[in-house]
């Protein structure tokens, strides 16, 4: 739920992204199957590239938490209330339900202009700084 969450969010500023010259591009730990439906399912019209291994998630410096740690959060059930809120609902898993995610900017050169990684299941960046990282690093 939290991922499609932020992908969506992310995919509606897609537009603003690209003005600043970068492209967005997702990856996700479930298989080619689940990626092609989240495709479709939400229009996504940017690159979808999967990793079951989730090698990607652990070079990045993403965070696996535990099941306790997951669960117990203090922000879980607000970011549930929001996800819901947001027409959200929690499908079938598919992937390391347990894997949390991130966002990157990256710049040209590699230089690392903005980094999100999540500390509990919904914690996501705030999208309007993002765009901005993005611009910046379009800048430098």
């Amino acid at each position: 739920m939290f991922c499609r969450e932020l992908a969506v969010q992310v995919h509606r500023e897609r537009e603003a992204i690209r003005a600043t010259g970068a492209e967005l591009v997702f990856v996700g730990n479930g298989n080619t199957a689940f990626a092609r439906a989240f495709v479709e399912d939400y229009a996504i019209d940017a690159p979808l590239y999967v990793d079951p291994s989730r090698r990607t998630y652990q070079a990045l410096g993403m965070r696996r938490p535990g099941v306790l740690a997951f669960f117990l959060s203090p922000r879980l059930l607000a970011a549930v209330a929001r996800a819901l809120r947001g027409g959200f609902m929690q499908g079938p898993i598919r992937g390391d339900a347990l894997q949390l995610g991130g966002v990157l900017v990256v710049g040209r050169g590699g230089e690392l202009a903005f980094r999100h990684v999540a500390e509990d299941a919904g914690d996501h960046p705030d999208v309007g700084e993002l765009v901005r990282a993005a611009g910046r690093a379009r800048a430098a």
